[in-house]
């Protein structure tokens, strides 16, 4: 299978990546290569994955809003979208990791019949909006929270599969090294890093925040005048960085005030053995298995308690149901699955979604 894959153009696609979806892919990418998959993307020349890479931008897109070389994020993915149409009729499946733009694509010849879109970010309004008026569409989710929503609103082809990572990169610790509690994510007030530090402080546990510098402002008013020895921020973390702070962690906190599409710092921190505190966000309980793999809170007040009981939960366990749910060898094989049937011309029976 010839698959062309639309990648997100706000950082790198890559292991080291500051984003979520960037870092996924690259794993995904290498099991499905495994599974014979030739894999081509539309990226920002600057990543590193497997795979035939043909830059959409020179560099990804945050730099360059950082430095204010750029302004607007839409055109350079207009330009993405005149590319995948341009090269569609080389590959069996055009497979969108990008947002609601790659929408287009599905009544276009040439990539009408061979688009398959993944709904990585939250099912909002506006989704719901044109999903209700265009609800043929071939979906998969990440989370049947996401499915959810979308087979209420009538869609006929919405497949979930769930994000996984690979496991081998990630060490067990059966211990923490203390009761640190960590936060990765980004600085912005969806993701509540300032909710971390409020439960750090009521609890006088030092906290870790890592993630990129979405929103400045946010972070100079509410996490800048705290950090000190207790909070620190320390940028953005490489993967050998990540695993450490998560397999050091007492647990991990994930107090989103948004609905989580699927939470993947959260399996990272469980194939460390590292519970998992989370706010019943979105995909997150769905994730999070409260009282085996970490505590699901309903409330922020409730945020406090659940650290303290996540220290009880086993280790050894946590890593266990990580492993079974979220390995990227089973992840891979069903995304290969559905490449067939999409190149076969058959859509998801009930059965398959």
């Amino acid at each position: 299978m010839k698959v062309l894959h639309l990648c997100p153009l706000w950082f790198p696609v890559g292991r080291d990546s500051p984003g979520g979806i960037e870092t996924y892919l690259p794993v995904l990418l290498v099991e499905l290569e495994r599974l014979g998959c030739d894999n081509t993307l539309l990226a920002s020349a600057d990543s590193d994955a497997g795979g035939t890479l043909v830059p959409v931008v020179e560099r990804n897109i945050w730099e360059g809003m950082e430095d204010g070389s750029v302004w607007d994020y839409g055109h350079y993915q207009q330009h993405q979208l005149l590319l995948a149409l341009e090269m569609a009729a080389e590959f069996d499946v055009v497979h969108s990791h990008i947002d609601w733009a790659a929408y287009v694509l599905s009544g276009l010849e040439g990539t009408r019949d061979r688009l398959l879109i993944t709904q990585h970010t939250p099912v909002t309004r506006d989704v719901e909006w044109f999903v209700a008026r265009h609800p043929g569409l071939r979906f998969s989710t990440v989370s049947e929270f996401q499915a959810r929503k979308l087979r209420d609103l009538g869609a006929t082809d919405c497949e979930v599969i769930p994000n996984g990572i690979d496991m081998t990169t990630f060490e067990l610790r059966e211990q923490a090294t203390g009761e640190d509690i960590v936060f990765i994510g980004r600085m912005e007030q969806q993701k509540g890093p300032d909710i971390a530090v409020r439960v750090a402080r009521a609890l006088g546990r030092r906290l870790t925040i890592a993630g990129p510098m979405t929103d400045h402002e946010f972070f100079d008013a509410e996490i800048r005048p705290w950090l000190d020895e207790q909070v620190r921020y320390v940028g953005v973390v490489d993967h050998a960085r990540k695993n450490e702070l998560l397999g050091g962690a007492a647990c991990v906190l994930m107090p989103s005030r948004w609905e989580e599409p699927f939470g993947l710092v959260a399996v990272e921190a469980m194939a460390c053995g590292t519970p998992v505190v989370a706010l019943r966000s979105g995909a997150l309980p769905e994730v999070v298995e409260h009282g085996v793999s970490g505590l699901i809170a309903d409330e922020e007040d409730g945020l406090p308690d659940a650290v303290k009981w996540a220290a009880q939960l086993d280790r050894r366990t946590v890593r266990g149901r990580a492993e079974r749910r979220f390995d990227m060898r089973r992840v891979a094989s069903r995304y290969a699955d559905l490449y067939e049937r999409i190149g076969q011309g058959t859509h998801a029976t009930a059965a398959q979604r």
